[in-house]
């Protein structure tokens, strides 16, 4: 039977497979993000937020990282917290996990959260995103490619850019491939000042539409609201 620190211990196994698995490709340019999603465990969220007060300022220091943030989910349902770290290529990214003093910290994530994931994804150029500071709300869409494949797809997002781009409500909208070809194949991202915004943006007749014909044209669609948290200042 496995207990806390064996489930735990599996998690950090599987963030540094991650690492090795991003090691052995060959560096490309573009962006590349490392998401964690966890759970605190019950009674312990104060805990481990007291634990990220401690280890905040080593995780922003290296150069490689441009930007790292936090999120709780917005309805506290499992996955309770969000971790985005963002680097220009994937060659940042190994070499800010390879430093001494983050993987010390990885290491001691079996001390704290719960039923963890890692997931790498590699930016695209999809929509025309905006320069600015994260914002407080952010719906992460996440999919698998249908049966009509990638092709098919993108070609919808090409015709809809403009749709999901034009409404006031919304500030950024950012897309993602699974480095790996993984399911999910597909991350995107949208973010609002605001719940207010949120709400009103994807009850617009035309989001709806849009929103409709992808999950027609893919499958094992999955949505995460967040809610951004102030426990790092590099994002």
């Amino acid at each position: 039977m496995f207990n806390k620190k064996n489930v735990l211990s599996v998690f950090a196994l599987s963030i540094l497979s991650v690492f090795f698995m991003a090691s052995t490709l060959t560096a490309q340019s573009g962006s590349v993000k490392y998401v964690y999603t966890l759970d605190y465990p019950a009674g312990e969220k104060a805990e481990y937020l007291e634990w990220i007060k401690t280890i905040s300022r080593t995780m922003q220091a290296p150069e490689e990282l441009l930007s790292i943030a936090s999120y709780d989910n917005y309805f506290n349902a499992s996955p309770h917290r969000y971790i985005e770290f963002v680097f220009a290529n994937a060659t940042d990214a190994i070499k800010y996990f390879e430093n001494p003093e983050i993987s010390k910290i990885v290491g001691e994530t079996v001390n704290h959260g719960i039923n963890g994931d890692v997931h790498l994804l590699e930016g695209r150029g999809d929509y025309n995103e905006e320069d600015i500071q994260r914002v407080e709300i952010k719906y992460v869409f996440m999919l698998d490619y249908g049966l009509r494949g990638k092709a098919d797809y993108l070609n919808l997002v090409k015709s809809v850019v403009e749709v999901l781009q034009k409404p006031e409500e919304i500030r950024r909208i950012t897309s993602y491939d699974n480095y790996f070809n993984a399911s999910p194949n597909r991350f995107i991202e949208f973010e609002f000042e605001n719940m207010q915004d949120a709400v009103k943006y994807f009850e617009l007749p035309e989001v709806k539409e849009v929103v409709e014909k992808s999950i027609d044209m893919s499958v094992n669609h999955k949505i995460t609201v967040l809610r951004l948290r102030g426990d790092y200042y590099k994002n």
